[in-house]
Order: structure tokens, then C-alpha cells, then sequence
């Protein structure tokens, strides 16, 4: 007699069953050993915070508040500018003109320029994304030196008086 597949299943693991001592042996190997649990919970948890406060400490030691207020502002866009180079998130766009960076970029204030930079060094163009120098929105753009790996970024952003202050001409 023909049974459907589930109900031949069903009725095949129905019969099927661990002893009563088995399933009790069994039980008691995975069940939580509440002390244990506790006991490794407690130092994770101090352990955790004591990271947490050393980081704050280092970090205000470190960098202690107002201390960016003392450093000029070139040397602040630098090293934001440097920082951005070293992590070379990937790019937004990739193209080789500067009318396709233009046509990316729509949400800038400014429109993006060619630098004579480029043309004249002879560097080649790859694409650019969407960043920031001291919070005002701007375009990096990636540029390759032709026949190496060796990149370089161009920042282009508006120049805003009242974050940059007066640059040195």
C-alpha cells in the first residue's frame, strides 16, 4: 500500500526513540552549567570595560580637547588630506575625463576643474569619490602615474573663509 512520503517519514522516526537512561544522559551533557556561565561572563564584562576606559584615557591624553585649535590649518587639511590618501577607499566613479568627473558630482556647490597639474605632469586620470576637508563636502580624485602603480589624490573643494580662515598665498 502506498503511504505519501510524509507520513511514511512521520511514522518511520515515531518508532524510533532513546531509553529513557540515554535521553537523561544526554540532557544532563548539554544542559547549562549556570556557575560556569557566570563565572566567564563577569571577566569578559570587566575585562571589556577596562579596555573601554584605557581607550578614552589614551585617546584624551593623546588628543586632548582644543588640541586641533592650536595647529594651523594647513597642517590640519594635510594631515586629513594624508589620512584620506592612506585608507584609498574605493572610488565612486571611475573615468578618465574630466567631463565625466563633472557629470558625477552633481551634488557639489562648486563645479570640479581640470587642473593644469595633470596635464602638464603627464598623469592620467582614473576617477574620483565623494569626501570632505575639514567637513565642507569635496571630490578626490584618484590620478595614476603612466607605466607604475604609484598613485596620487587631487582634492578639489570650495573654499569656505569662515572653516579654512586666511591660506597663505
Amino acid at each position: 500500500m502506498k503511504r505519501p512520503l510524509k507520513q511514511a517519514v512521520r511514522n518511520h522516526f515515531e518508532q524510533r526513540s532513546l531509553s529513557k537512561d540515554r535521553l537523561e544522559s544526554l540532557q544532563k551533557i548539554h544542559a547549562p552549567r549556570p556557575a560556569a556561565r557566570h563565572s566567564i561572563v563577569k571577566p569578559l564584562i570587566a575585562a571589556s570595560m577596562a579596555a573601554a576606559i584605557a581607550a578614552f584615557l589614551f585617546t584624551t591624553l593623546l588628543f586632548p580637547p582644543g588640541s586641533m585649535d592650536s595647529i594651523p590649518m594647513t597642517e590640519r587639511i594635510a594631515l586629513e588630506v594624508a589620512r584620506n590618501h592612506i585608507k584609498l577607499k574605493p572610488l565612486d566613479v571611475e573615468t578618465d575625463s574630466m567631463d565625466g568627473i563633472r557629470r558625477y558630482f552633481t551634488d557639489l556647490e562648486f563645479v570640479p576643474v581640470q587642473s593644469t597639474l595633470l596635464a602638464s605632469a603627464d598623469l592620467e586620470l582614473m576617477g574620483g569619490r565623494y569626501c570632505s576637508i575639514q567637513s565642507v563636502p569635496a571630490a578626490q580624485l584618484r590620478i595614476k602615474v603612466p607605466y607604475s602603480n604609484r598613485l596620487q589624490t587631487l582634492y578639489q573643494t570650495e573654499y569656505r573663509k569662515e572653516v579654512f580662515g586666511t591660506l597663505p598665498l
